[in-house]
């Protein structure tokens, strides 16, 4: 079950970060609607990853915010890569 709350900061880090600011998507449509599922899953699985490897507890504000940025971190690398594969 913890894991689970991981995951779910994870990709709430994936998707939403303090201080952002929401934009209206782009003239022709943003992005696919799966590639924000999949930029989720990845986020956090990577999340689980990295708070199991680091050993950081999740009782902790150093756990939640580790597990924040590093959804962050990944769903900009994975929307890099889309961005790369555009022309």
């Amino acid at each position: 079950m913890p894991m689970l709350i991981v995951f779910i900061v994870g990709w709430f880090g994936q998707t939403w970060w303090p201080g952002i600011e929401v934009d209206a998507p782009r003239p022709g449509g943003g992005d696919p609607w799966w590639l924000r599922v999949l930029a989720g899953v990845v986020a956090g699985v990577v999340a689980v990853v990295v708070v199991q490897v680091t050993h950081t507890s999740m009782d902790t504000l150093l756990g939640v915010t580790l597990a924040l940025a590093t959804g962050k971190v990944t769903g900009v690398i994975i929307g890099a890569l889309a961005g790369m594969t555009r022309k």
